[in-house]
């Protein structure tokens, strides 16, 4: 499957920047994609412009802008000789405004971007850029863990069944196909999860108190629909094919998914980020940046059908 023809690499001047190109290449290559890849360069801070005597701040800024620009050309002179279609860009503003707009320009599919931070549970792994592109951008980004470069052994989709609205199963579709691509590309085992919870579950059990068993029916009943919606919804897809496992937990969307992560050694997670589109069930409110916040492995989320950016291409 070519899920993605037009790739941005966002460049990064890391030790990782080497595996982040493996994997962009690799994508590239493999779905006979274009590949853009790209620095953002942040303006002069006002109140440092009066700082400076030397150099006009605009001079400064054009000459950080050809030197990065010189950099990016010896980047990528290796790929253009293997004939690759590859080419490179600087741009100058705000990282995540100018990434996005470099997506609306060109109709960009998929966003690459390093993860900076030091990740695990009481370290944030995904710095600010890269959390406002999971916001915001209207494309799949993928948020590359620094170390996880050249293959996934282990994809995680996560779905949310519980909701029969068009568009929630529109983002389920998005996800699967996304994690079913890149598995196949990696020959990768695929893990499904779909988590369930009753906020009100409590004030249940006090009322049904004095019946027993009447809660556990509900709760085996409801179980019982979420895996038939479930099974109805992954059957369409070829997952006998590869290896893959099937995971149905109650609970909170946030510890589950993290606690999986860790259990199964997930290198790459594929999840949808909503912002205020009231579809019940997904990762409404902040719910995925817990998840973000709490996992060490790469990140790769899609948004849903018919999302609009809140960034423009006017300039602010």
């Amino acid at each position: 499957m070519q899920r993605f023809r037009n790739i941005l690499l966002v460049y990064d001047d890391t030790e990782q920047v080497k595996l982040t190109l493996e994997r962009a290449v690799n994508l590239a290559t493999r779905n006979q994609a274009r590949l853009t890849i790209i620095s953002v360069i942040e303006e002069i801070p006002r109140d440092y412009k009066m700082l400076i005597t030397a150099l006009h701040p605009q001079e400064i800024l054009k000459r950080a802008v050809k030197k990065q620009n010189e950099r990016l050309e010896q980047y990528i002179a290796p790929l253009l000789e293997a004939g690759l279609r590859v080419n490179a860009k600087v741009l100058v503003g705000k990282e995540f405004i100018e990434i996005i707009r470099e997506v609306l320009r060109n109709n960009h599919d998929l966003v690459i971007k390093v993860a900076r931070g030091k990740g695990g549970v009481r370290d944030i792994l995904f710095g600010s850029t890269a959390m406002h592109l999971m916001r915001k951008c209207p494309c799949p980004v993928l948020v590359m863990k620094p170390g996880r470069g050249r293959r996934y052994y282990r994809i995680l989709a996560a779905v949310d069944v519980t909701s029969a609205d068009a568009k929630g199963n529109t983002l389920n579709t998005k996800i699967m196909d996304t994690a079913i691509s890149l598995t196949n590309l990696d020959n990768s085992d695929l893990h499904i999860i779909h988590t369930w919870d009753n906020p009100f579950e409590h004030l249940l059990r006090d009322e049904v108190a004095a019946s027993h068993g009447k809660t556990e029916k509900w709760e085996n009943e409801t179980r019982k629909v979420l895996k038939r919606n479930l099974h109805d919804f992954l059957k369409k897809y070829p997952l006998a094919k590869g290896k893959h496992s099937v995971h149905l937990l109650k609970g909170r969307a946030g510890e589950l998914i993290t606690q999986l992560v860790i259990n199964k050694r997930i290198n790459l997670i594929v999840l949808g980020t909503l912002c205020r589109t009231g579809i019940p069930g997904f990762f409404i409110g902040n719910t995925a940046e817990k998840i973000l916040h709490r996992v060490n492995c790469s990140v790769l989320t899609v948004k849903p059908e018919g999302f609009i950016t809140p960034v423009t291409l006017d300039e602010e």
